[in-house]
């Protein structure tokens, strides 16, 4: 392995998604986002809901998915990210979003944000809105 590049691994509920030599990775966490370049420092955090973007060292080419919730870990040159959910543009429900991010966003307008529904509005919307973004990226 090239000296600028590291492992990427992603993994949900399924198992293995993503195993790829990169050169760039940024993640979503929970306190917004962060790149990650070979020999970054050990690190673990939260991940948040929002596109993993990673560059493959093999043939540079930029590649995204959607993650929601769970951690991610930096070690050995490894950036591992354990995901709730992993989402590929590739295996896209095309179903119409934006009919759905309306009604919650309606829904969230009605509650408190000491609503304990307020979060998992609010994650739903996040999520759905990223997913908006990666479709809108296929093709590209």
């Amino acid at each position: 392995m090239a000296e600028d590049t590291f492992q990427l691994r992603v993994f949900s509920g399924r198992g293995l998604e993503i195993e790829a030599s990169v050169r760039s990775v940024t993640i979503p966490t929970e306190g917004g986002e962060i790149g990650v370049l070979a020999g970054h420092c050990e690190y673990v955090g939260l991940l948040g809901t929002g596109l993993a973007i990673y560059e493959t060292s093999s043939d540079a080419t930029q590649k995204k998915c959607l993650v929601s919730g769970g951690i991610s870990t930096f070690s050995g040159n490894v950036l591992t990210l354990l995901a709730d959910t992993v989402d590929n543009p590739e295996a896209l429900d095309t179903t119409p979003l934006s009919q759905d991010v309306e009604l919650l966003k309606t829904e969230l307008q009605a509650l408190s944000l000491f609503d304990p529904e307020w979060e998992v509005l609010s994650q739903k919307v996040a999520r759905i809105e990223a997913l908006k973004q990666l479709a809108g990226s296929v093709g590209r």
